[in-house]
């Protein structure tokens, strides 16, 4: 599934009781930022930055999305900066598949013994 929301892509994908998220635009390279880089960033947020852009983007409210049982809230701050926010009982990856930042969700499951 491909959802547009401002100049930010997200193409979403389930499979085997995971939720894939990549994030891309046709403005620029896009990147994953770091909680260690934003002072106050959000315990259960993962922000994304469009790298070299000369335009300014504008600000876009909170949505909530779902997937089945994934749910999640995207949001794009005053400096263009997209948020996904998450639910905590969700353990997050993150990887590079063709060459985008990409983000696995998972629930939390107890491990087996």
């Amino acid at each position: 599934m491909q959802i547009d929301f401002g100049p930010y892509n997200l193409r979403i994908h389930e499979l085997d009781n995971k939720l894939s998220v990549q994030v891309s635009s046709s403005l620029g390279t896009v990147q994953m930022q770091e909680a260690t880089s934003r002072p106050f960033a959000f315990p259960n947020g993962i922000g994304f930055k469009i790298d070299d852009i000369s335009e300014t983007i504008t600000e876009k409210g909170l949505k909530r999305f779902s997937f089945g049982d994934y749910t999640f809230i995207l949001g794009i701050n005053y400096s263009g900066e997209l948020f996904l926010f998450h639910s905590v009982k969700l353990c997050i990856s993150k990887k590079i598949i063709d060459g985008k930042n990409t983000l696995t969700l998972a629930f939390l499951s107890d491990p087996k013994a």
